[in-house]
Protein backbone atom coordinates (compact mmCIF):
# COMPACT_ATOMS: atom_id res chain seq x y z
CA UNK A 1 0.00 0.00 0.00
CA UNK A 2 1.58 3.66 -1.48
CA UNK A 3 2.30 5.70 1.88
CA UNK A 4 0.91 9.17 1.75
CA UNK A 5 3.27 11.57 3.76
CA UNK A 6 1.31 12.77 7.42
CA UNK A 7 0.03 15.99 7.03
CA UNK A 8 -1.50 18.30 9.78
CA UNK A 9 -4.50 19.05 7.89
CA UNK A 10 -5.22 15.47 6.52
CA UNK A 11 -7.19 14.47 9.17
CA UNK A 12 -11.00 12.94 9.58
CA UNK A 13 -13.09 13.82 12.40
CA UNK A 14 -16.31 11.57 10.81
CA UNK A 15 -16.19 8.26 9.26
CA UNK A 16 -14.43 4.72 10.20
CA UNK A 17 -17.71 2.88 10.18
CA UNK A 18 -16.44 -0.77 10.43
CA UNK A 19 -18.14 -4.45 8.95
CA UNK A 20 -18.41 -6.24 12.53
CA UNK A 21 -20.41 -3.29 13.36
CA UNK A 22 -22.32 -1.72 10.33
CA UNK A 23 -24.78 -3.71 8.19
CA UNK A 24 -23.39 -1.32 5.60
CA UNK A 25 -19.78 -1.20 5.92
CA UNK A 26 -17.09 -3.35 4.06
CA UNK A 27 -13.62 -3.42 6.10
CA UNK A 28 -12.64 -4.53 9.89
CA UNK A 29 -11.62 -1.48 11.97
CA UNK A 30 -8.14 -2.75 12.03
CA UNK A 31 -8.16 -2.49 8.23
CA UNK A 32 -9.61 1.05 8.38
CA UNK A 33 -7.08 2.37 10.63
CA UNK A 34 -4.12 0.89 8.56
CA UNK A 35 -6.11 3.00 5.30
CA UNK A 36 -5.91 6.22 7.35
CA UNK A 37 -1.75 5.58 8.40
CA UNK A 38 -1.65 4.84 4.70
CA UNK A 39 -3.27 7.75 3.52
CA UNK A 40 -0.86 10.45 5.67
CA UNK A 41 -3.30 11.20 8.34
CA UNK A 42 -2.92 12.98 11.37
CA UNK A 43 -5.79 12.28 13.28
CA UNK A 44 -8.80 9.81 12.59
CA UNK A 45 -11.76 9.91 14.43
CA UNK A 46 -13.33 6.82 14.80
CA UNK A 47 -17.43 7.52 14.52
CA UNK A 48 -19.03 4.39 14.47
CA UNK A 49 -22.84 4.80 14.18
CA UNK A 50 -24.94 4.70 17.46
CA UNK A 51 -27.06 1.70 17.52
CA UNK A 52 -31.22 2.03 17.64
CA UNK A 53 -32.88 1.00 20.47
CA UNK A 54 -36.54 0.79 19.18
CA UNK A 55 -37.40 -2.73 16.66
CA UNK A 56 -39.19 -0.58 14.08
CA UNK A 57 -36.11 1.07 13.26
CA UNK A 58 -33.93 -1.76 12.67
CA UNK A 59 -33.04 -1.59 8.40
CA UNK A 60 -34.39 -4.25 6.31
CA UNK A 61 -31.27 -5.87 5.60
CA UNK A 62 -30.03 -6.04 9.43
CA UNK A 63 -33.75 -7.98 10.05
CA UNK A 64 -32.37 -10.10 7.13
CA UNK A 65 -29.36 -10.88 9.29
CA UNK A 66 -31.65 -11.85 11.89
CA UNK A 67 -30.53 -8.61 14.08
CA UNK A 68 -32.40 -7.61 16.80
CA UNK A 69 -31.63 -4.07 18.66
CA UNK A 70 -30.27 -6.08 21.94
CA UNK A 71 -27.73 -7.45 19.42
CA UNK A 72 -26.52 -3.79 18.09
CA UNK A 73 -26.37 -2.96 21.51
CA UNK A 74 -23.94 -5.88 22.17
CA UNK A 75 -22.19 -4.71 18.88
CA UNK A 76 -21.60 -1.20 19.81
CA UNK A 77 -20.27 -2.34 23.26
CA UNK A 78 -17.74 -4.74 21.53
CA UNK A 79 -16.54 -1.73 19.05
CA UNK A 80 -16.01 0.34 22.01
CA UNK A 81 -13.26 -2.42 23.40
CA UNK A 82 -12.17 -3.16 19.93
CA UNK A 83 -10.93 0.96 19.98
CA UNK A 84 -9.74 0.64 23.38
CA UNK A 85 -7.24 -2.19 22.39
CA UNK A 86 -6.69 -0.65 18.98
CA UNK A 87 -5.60 3.02 19.92
CA UNK A 88 -2.22 1.89 21.70
CA UNK A 89 -1.34 0.07 19.16
CA UNK A 90 -1.55 2.79 16.63
CA UNK A 91 -0.16 5.66 18.63
CA UNK A 92 3.36 6.18 17.08
CA UNK A 93 1.11 6.50 14.03
CA UNK A 94 -2.00 7.83 13.89
CA UNK A 95 -3.79 9.57 16.63
CA UNK A 96 -6.63 7.92 16.71
CA UNK A 97 -9.87 8.98 18.39
CA UNK A 98 -12.62 6.91 19.98
CA UNK A 99 -16.08 8.25 18.93
CA UNK A 100 -19.28 7.94 17.59
CA UNK A 101 -22.09 9.67 15.16
CA UNK A 102 -25.29 9.77 17.30
CA UNK A 103 -29.09 9.86 16.91
CA UNK A 104 -31.94 12.02 16.87
CA UNK A 105 -33.93 8.52 17.77
CA UNK A 106 -35.57 8.02 20.08
CA UNK A 107 -37.89 11.02 19.64
CA UNK A 108 -37.94 12.66 23.02
CA UNK A 109 -35.15 10.84 24.61
CA UNK A 110 -32.24 10.40 22.44
CA UNK A 111 -30.16 12.78 24.78
CA UNK A 112 -30.01 10.73 27.83
CA UNK A 113 -29.70 7.36 25.30
CA UNK A 114 -26.62 9.00 23.48
CA UNK A 115 -25.43 10.49 27.11
CA UNK A 116 -25.64 6.86 28.77
CA UNK A 117 -23.47 5.65 25.70
CA UNK A 118 -21.26 8.23 25.94
CA UNK A 119 -20.31 7.67 29.56
CA UNK A 120 -20.96 3.93 29.70
CA UNK A 121 -18.48 3.29 27.31
CA UNK A 122 -15.82 6.26 27.48
CA UNK A 123 -16.07 7.81 24.65
CA UNK A 124 -14.22 10.85 23.53
CA UNK A 125 -16.25 12.72 21.50
CA UNK A 126 -19.80 12.47 19.44
CA UNK A 127 -20.95 13.83 16.27
CA UNK A 128 -24.61 15.00 16.00
CA UNK A 129 -25.97 13.73 13.20
CA UNK A 130 -29.64 14.00 11.48
CA UNK A 131 -31.07 11.69 9.32
CA UNK A 132 -34.30 11.43 10.06
CA UNK A 133 -37.63 13.67 9.15
CA UNK A 134 -40.78 12.95 10.50
CA UNK A 135 -40.00 10.15 12.38
CA UNK A 136 -38.69 8.77 8.80
CA UNK A 137 -35.44 7.67 7.54
CA UNK A 138 -34.14 10.13 4.57
CA UNK A 139 -30.68 8.52 3.30
CA UNK A 140 -31.83 5.02 3.22
CA UNK A 141 -34.54 3.87 0.53
CA UNK A 142 -36.26 6.49 -1.82
CA UNK A 143 -40.04 5.70 -0.15
CA UNK A 144 -38.88 6.39 3.29
CA UNK A 145 -37.97 10.39 2.26
CA UNK A 146 -41.06 10.42 -0.14
CA UNK A 147 -42.48 9.19 3.10
CA UNK A 148 -40.99 12.06 5.14
CA UNK A 149 -41.93 14.67 2.75
CA UNK A 150 -45.76 13.75 2.81
CA UNK A 151 -45.99 13.53 6.19
CA UNK A 152 -44.38 16.91 6.21
CA UNK A 153 -46.65 18.11 3.61
CA UNK A 154 -44.10 18.82 0.63
CA UNK A 155 -40.65 18.87 -0.24
CA UNK A 156 -39.89 22.34 1.23
CA UNK A 157 -41.39 21.81 4.53
CA UNK A 158 -39.58 18.59 4.68
CA UNK A 159 -36.35 20.86 4.52
CA UNK A 160 -37.39 22.79 7.08
CA UNK A 161 -38.00 20.38 8.99
CA UNK A 162 -34.32 18.84 8.30
CA UNK A 163 -32.54 21.84 9.62
CA UNK A 164 -34.89 22.68 12.52
CA UNK A 165 -34.09 19.02 13.50
CA UNK A 166 -30.16 19.57 13.09
CA UNK A 167 -31.24 22.61 15.46
CA UNK A 168 -32.52 20.79 17.64
CA UNK A 169 -29.57 18.30 18.09
CA UNK A 170 -27.14 20.68 18.21
CA UNK A 171 -28.67 22.09 21.27
CA UNK A 172 -29.73 18.90 23.35
CA UNK A 173 -26.84 16.82 22.52
CA UNK A 174 -24.23 19.96 22.09
CA UNK A 175 -21.85 17.76 19.90
CA UNK A 176 -18.11 18.28 19.53
CA UNK A 177 -18.73 17.70 15.73
CA UNK A 178 -22.09 18.26 13.44
CA UNK A 179 -22.54 15.89 11.02
CA UNK A 180 -23.17 16.64 6.76
CA UNK A 181 -24.89 19.31 7.49
CA UNK A 182 -27.40 19.57 4.44
CA UNK A 183 -27.65 16.23 4.09
CA UNK A 184 -30.98 16.44 2.76
CA UNK A 185 -29.32 17.77 -0.17
CA UNK A 186 -28.69 13.94 -1.48
CA UNK A 187 -32.17 13.82 -2.61
CA UNK A 188 -31.74 16.89 -5.22
CA UNK A 189 -29.73 17.99 -8.45
CA UNK A 190 -29.09 21.00 -7.29
CA UNK A 191 -27.05 22.65 -3.76
CA UNK A 192 -29.85 24.95 -2.79
CA UNK A 193 -28.09 27.88 -3.39
CA UNK A 194 -31.57 29.15 -4.73
CA UNK A 195 -33.33 27.37 -2.17
CA UNK A 196 -36.65 28.76 -0.95
CA UNK A 197 -36.60 31.74 1.26
CA UNK A 198 -37.91 29.08 4.27
CA UNK A 199 -35.34 26.62 3.93
CA UNK A 200 -32.27 28.81 3.33
CA UNK A 201 -33.95 30.61 6.75
CA UNK A 202 -33.99 27.40 8.54
CA UNK A 203 -30.39 26.59 7.92
CA UNK A 204 -29.07 29.44 8.68
CA UNK A 205 -30.77 29.07 12.16
CA UNK A 206 -29.42 25.80 12.74
CA UNK A 207 -26.36 27.31 11.93
CA UNK A 208 -27.03 29.63 14.67
CA UNK A 209 -27.28 26.93 16.93
CA UNK A 210 -24.60 25.21 15.49
CA UNK A 211 -22.06 28.37 16.57
CA UNK A 212 -23.92 28.61 19.79
CA UNK A 213 -23.36 24.79 21.42
CA UNK A 214 -19.37 25.46 19.98
CA UNK A 215 -19.50 23.04 17.64
CA UNK A 216 -17.61 21.91 14.68
CA UNK A 217 -18.64 21.74 11.36
CA UNK A 218 -18.16 18.55 9.61
CA UNK A 219 -16.73 19.37 5.90
CA UNK A 220 -17.93 15.89 5.07
CA UNK A 221 -16.46 14.42 1.36
CA UNK A 222 -19.82 11.54 1.14
CA UNK A 223 -20.88 14.24 -1.12
CA UNK A 224 -18.40 14.02 -3.56
CA UNK A 225 -18.94 9.89 -3.94
CA UNK A 226 -22.60 11.33 -4.51
CA UNK A 227 -21.99 13.10 -6.82
CA UNK A 228 -21.94 16.72 -6.07
CA UNK A 229 -19.08 18.35 -7.11
CA UNK A 230 -18.36 19.59 -3.89
CA UNK A 231 -18.65 18.21 -0.04
CA UNK A 232 -21.11 18.64 2.31
CA UNK A 233 -22.14 21.58 3.26
CA UNK A 234 -23.13 23.60 -0.05
CA UNK A 235 -20.92 26.75 -0.55
CA UNK A 236 -23.58 29.32 0.22
CA UNK A 237 -23.84 27.62 3.82
CA UNK A 238 -19.85 26.98 4.30
CA UNK A 239 -19.74 31.01 3.55
CA UNK A 240 -22.55 31.70 5.93
CA UNK A 241 -20.58 29.56 8.40
CA UNK A 242 -17.37 31.38 8.23
CA UNK A 243 -18.99 34.27 8.44
CA UNK A 244 -20.19 33.15 11.50
CA UNK A 245 -17.03 32.41 13.23
CA UNK A 246 -17.38 28.07 12.81
CA UNK A 247 -14.53 26.25 13.03
CA UNK A 248 -14.88 23.42 10.43
CA UNK A 249 -13.19 19.90 9.93
CA UNK A 250 -12.76 17.67 7.41
CA UNK A 251 -14.93 13.79 7.62
CA UNK A 252 -14.43 11.17 4.88
CA UNK A 253 -17.79 9.17 5.79
CA UNK A 254 -15.57 6.29 4.96
CA UNK A 255 -17.32 2.63 4.99
CA UNK A 256 -14.57 0.67 3.78
CA UNK A 257 -11.03 1.09 3.14
CA UNK A 258 -11.03 2.88 0.10
CA UNK A 259 -12.84 5.54 1.23
CA UNK A 260 -10.48 6.62 3.90
CA UNK A 261 -9.23 9.52 3.32
CA UNK A 262 -11.05 10.02 0.50
CA UNK A 263 -11.89 13.64 -1.33
CA UNK A 264 -9.56 15.20 1.26
CA UNK A 265 -7.82 16.95 -1.32
CA UNK A 266 -10.43 18.14 -3.18
CA UNK A 267 -12.12 19.18 0.33
CA UNK A 268 -9.20 21.47 1.27
CA UNK A 269 -9.28 23.62 -2.54
CA UNK A 270 -12.51 23.72 -1.76
CA UNK A 271 -12.27 25.61 1.59
CA UNK A 272 -9.57 27.81 0.19
CA UNK A 273 -11.58 28.84 -2.87
CA UNK A 274 -14.24 29.94 -0.50
CA UNK A 275 -11.79 31.91 2.37
CA UNK A 276 -11.59 29.33 4.48
CA UNK A 277 -7.64 28.83 5.56
CA UNK A 278 -7.93 26.82 8.54
CA UNK A 279 -9.53 23.52 9.96
CA UNK A 280 -9.56 22.76 13.28
CA UNK A 281 -8.68 18.98 15.05
CA UNK A 282 -9.50 17.59 17.76
CA UNK A 283 -6.50 15.41 19.49
CA UNK A 284 -5.57 13.53 22.94
CA UNK A 285 -4.84 15.92 25.78
CA UNK A 286 -3.98 14.83 29.22
CA UNK A 287 -7.98 15.83 30.11
CA UNK A 288 -9.70 14.89 27.67
CA UNK A 289 -9.72 15.91 23.62
CA UNK A 290 -8.14 19.50 22.61
CA UNK A 291 -8.78 21.45 19.69
CA UNK A 292 -6.28 23.05 17.43
CA UNK A 293 -6.61 25.26 14.36
CA UNK A 294 -4.31 24.15 11.19
CA UNK A 295 -3.60 26.23 8.32
CA UNK A 296 -4.55 24.56 4.68
CA UNK A 297 -2.03 26.35 2.59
Amino acid sequence: MTQTKRTDWRASLHGGHSSAYCDHASSTLEEMLDAAVAAGMSVFGVTEHAPRVEPERLYDEELALGWTVEHLDDLFGRYAAELDRLIPRYADRLAVLKGFEAEIVPVGRYREVMADFRERLGFDYIVGSVHYVAGHIIDYKEERFARAVADCGGIGAACVQYYRNVAEMAETLRPEVVGHFDLVRQRFADDYSAAPPAVRRAALEALEAVRDCGAILDINTGGLRKGFGHPYPAPWIVGAAHGMGIPMCFGDDSHSAAQVGYGLDTARNYLLALGVNSVTVLEPGTAGLNRRAVPLA
